[in-house]
């Protein structure tokens, strides 16, 4: 028997496989429904994986920790498997997966349909409260009862969206065992700035965003930049987030700067503004900018010029017009946490779990996949195809040392 905390992504990919091993499989899932999180993902269309799938797509203590299971099910083998249990996927942009019905509840009722034909027992609306070990059995604390097992796996999910359910039982079931955890944060995840936004809230940009700790740039990033009232959010910002999130664990002083003509070079940029001079009239700077860029953001630039029409514009004054379109600075102060975040960084240390079998190195019996490992992926389709690489692995190694 195999029991299985979780039924999110990783969870239920581990169930199919080890059932077509030939393993019993139960699956306890505290919320009312399986994959609740799945059902949020893409925007509700589930971004399943990604046509290029590298180890650089990664991040954690080590990021190599990867290879093995990315190995075992790339994006090729990961499309066979879903195409398996009837689900075609689609290509939409930067090499994104979807299934055809562009729903991400074809890919949940799928997955349990699937579950349920190999004879995978589910307990919904169930919480496991602590998991013990004596020399050959695992006893599940469930809610006043126990529950013997084989073997375990907690495939429980980091802190990400708590609303869906998240929490940091996987964590505590690891440290029980003696497992360590790197610290966690919020990964791709919109961050709040020390400026007021408000005049430019809404204003989307295709922009580029380039972040600087104490001093030294750090990362950057290309795509939509969106400006809110608390901050900055978009594709772009999501991109960068991670490393952002990491350096506020340590109180860096974290500033960004964005471009908002990154196809531009500043010359380019002030010889185009130069011939926009020759319609400027008794325009205010403002307007004159008005058709050129977001009338909001318009504004927001004028503020940091000293003259007003645009017909006084000199050349000094044009080139520190080109810098603030090319060089707003924000002051970043911290992010909106796990309750926006679509993935957690950091959690069970990747030292102490066999990566070709996501089996613990310290306790025979123990797995651990997905989200709670120290494991994280960038923006399009790399964290589920984490989950679901991770999920296969330990699968297929329930029949090991059986």
């Amino acid at each position: 028997m195999i029991s299985i905390i979780g039924a999110g992504a990783s969870g239920l990919v581990a169930a199919i496989t080890a059932s077509k091993s030939g393993a019993k499989v139960q699956v306890f899932e505290k919320n009312n429904k399986i994959g609740k999180k799945i059902l949020a993902t893409g925007n509700g269309r589930c971004n399943v994986t990604n046509l290029r799938i590298k180890t650089t797509n990664y991040h954690g203590a080590n990021p190599s920790f990867v290879n093995p299971a990315l190995n075992r099910l790339n994006t090729s083998t990961c499309r066979a498997f879903f195409e398996e249990i009837g689900v075609d996927l689609v290509e939409g942009q930067k090499g994104r997966l979807y299934p055809r019905s562009l729903q991400s509840s074809s890919i949940v009722e799928l997955l349990a349909y699937e579950c349920r034909r190999l004879g995978v027992e589910f307990f919904l609306d169930t919480k496991v409260e602590k998991i013990t070990k004596n020399s050959k059995k695992f006893t599940l604390h469930v809610e006043g009862k126990t529950v013997q097992t084989d073997k375990v796996l907690v495939a429980t999910g980091g802190l990400a969206m708590p609303t869906l359910g998240s929490c940091d039982s996987g964590y505590e079931f690891a440290k029980s065992f003696g497992h360590s955890i790197v610290p966690t944060h919020a990964s791709l995840v919109q961050l709040v700035c020390e400026e007021d936004l408000k005049q430019i809230s809404g204003v989307k940009v295709d922009g580029a965003i380039e972040v600087y700790e104490d001093g030294q740039n750090i990362t950057n990033a290309r795509g939509d930049i969106l400006f809110t009232n608390y901050g900055i959010s978009g594709s772009a910002v999501l991109d960068i987030s991670r490393k952002v999130s990491h350096s506020l664990l340590y109180n860096r002083a974290l500033h960004v700067k964005i471009d908002l003509f990154p196809s531009h070079t500043k010359e380019q940029l002030k010889n185009t503004l130069k011939k926009r001079l020759k319609f400027s009239h008794e325009k205010s700077v403002a307007l004159w900018l008005d058709g050129f860029i977001n009338s909001k953001l318009a504004k927001f630039i004028q503020m940091s010029l000293q003259v007003k029409l645009a017909k006084n514009l000199n050349n000094k004054e044009l080139t520190k017009l080109v810098y603030a379109l090319k060089n707003i600075t924000l002051h970043i102060e911290d992010t909106k946490g796990f309750k926006t975040a679509e993935v957690t960084a950091g959690g069970v240390n990747t030292d102490e779990i066999n990566a070709q079998t996501m089996e613990s190195k310290l306790v025979k019996g123990l797995f651990f996949s997905g989200e709670v490992v120290d494991v994280d992926g960038d923006c399009g389709g790399y964290n589920l195809h984490w989950a679901w690489a991770s999920g296969m692995c330990a699968g297929l190694s329930y029949h090991l040392n059986t």
